[in-house]
């Protein structure tokens, strides 16, 4: 059985004795890369449809506290994966995992620091990639925390961990790129635009180092991915108004916009709450489409502790290319989760599935959570079904 990456096998080592030359000829023929910016050949077609799964995620928002209860005095070396060791299952199983970088990798000399201007430890690009993450979102109102030294360092962290990145770019040409990845047999294409960079000036002759929103931009790059031929175009935008509920009036005209340019999914990042989702029909060259809008995913792991902005959700979105070659989410889903912050010495955390913790709780499996935990995991629970009271994953 193949996994995420083409040459990792499941089982044991004689089965990949057994299974690599037969896998080998295959790919020869057929192909395995994810990232192919439109280069490949077209799919042979297939009788019958393609079903895949993507799944995207919130913020990984890294304040000092959070790098610092991973941190070993010992080695001073970090480690993230315990963080999220309850919630690995749901990245690491769907086809591709989308996350929001809302942190610089720039390096030890910048010294690691987290709000107002974020810098951590190179080891989060590991362990997010070793957690399931394939694609990283950069572009956002924290990407020039480190000046242009730090978005190149931080894609270069990425490119050492094996993370693909979008949003952020080292040249001009790099910016020219198209982000499509072939998953599973279909063409996705992604696009990551910011609002703002916080007030920190993008370098004059350098507007190429973060996408910022404008029509023209996120347009130009929508058809470059269709006329590269995407499959499918999500839209991964750092937009909207900090901790509100609700998507603001630019929020829902922008989406409107992407979704006329050819984005099938636009999903949201940058209020720290998660937002509501809404399915939506337009009509695009003459023909009705279903399109889905996700305003905010919330943050996924952070140091904000207050209602709201400690739970997220992960997004999951299942696709179905059909024989003729359209393809289209078929339906959605989420999974509340929630950032348990206790103390041992420092501040630890535990990034928990909302349903399953409280289960855990009732039944006396996680002796960690306390009934003041419960009460937070009903109420996190309670916030985010009724924020999307009405939504139909179909």
């Amino acid at each position: 059985m193949f996994c995420k990456d083409c040459f990792y096998f499941n089982g044991c080592p004689m089965m990949r004795k057994i299974l690599l030359p037969f896998c080998m000829i295959i790919i020869f023929f057929t192909g395995c890369s994810k990232q192919d910016n439109g280069s490949a050949s077209q799919p042979v077609a297939h009788r019958e449809p393609r079903k895949i799964r993507i799944a995207m995620v919130g913020d990984f928002l890294i304040h000092s506290p959070v790098y610092e209860a991973v941190h070993d005095p010992r080695t001073g070396s970090y480690n993230f994966k315990g963080i999220f060791k309850e919630t690995e299952k749901y990245l690491s199983s769907p086809d591709f995992t989308v996350a929001n970088l809302e942190t610089r990798l720039a390096g030890a000399e910048k010294g690691y620091c987290g709000y107002p201007l974020f810098n951590s430890p190179e080891e989060l690009a590991r362990d997010m990639k070793d957690l399931g993450i394939d694609l990283v979102a950069t572009a956002n109102n924290h990407s020039m925390d480190m000046g242009k030294d730090g978005v190149i360092n931080t894609l270069d962290a990425l490119d050492r961990a094996g993370l693909y990145h979008v949003g952020t770019h080292r040249t001009a040409p790099e910016k020219d790129k198209t982000a499509i990845f072939d998953v599973g047999g279909v063409r996705v294409g992604f696009i990551n635009y910011a609002q703002d960079t916080n007030g920190i000036t993008v370098p004059s002759g350098h507007d190429y180092l973060v996408n910022l929103i404008t029509r023209d931009s996120m347009k130009r790059d929508i058809e470059r991915l269709k006329e590269k031929g995407s499959d499918l175009i999500i839209a991964y935008i750092h937009f909207g108004t900090e901790y509100q509920r609700q998507p603001n009036e630019f929020q829902r005209t922008l989406t409107g916009e992407l979704f006329q340019f050819g984005a099938d999914v636009v999903a949201g990042s940058h209020p720290h709450v998660v937002q509501p989702m809404e399915w939506s029909i337009i009509t695009r060259a003459g023909k009705e489409k279903r399109v889905l809008a996700a305003y905010s995913l919330g943050n996924f792991i952070s140091n904000q502790q207050w209602r709201y902005s400690d739970c997220g959700i992960i997004l999951n979105l299942d696709i179905i290319k059909n024989p003729d070659g359209g393809a289209a989410v078929d339906s959605a889903s989420y999974v509340p989760v929630w950032v348990h912050r206790y103390t041992n010495g420092l501040y630890r955390y535990r990034l928990l599935p909302v349903e399953k913790a409280m289960a855990d709780h009732e039944n006396k499996r996680d002796p960690m959570l306390t009934e003041s935990h419960y009460r937070r995991l009903t109420e996190a629970w309670r916030d985010t079904t009724q924020l999307m009271e009405g939504f139909n994953p179909r």
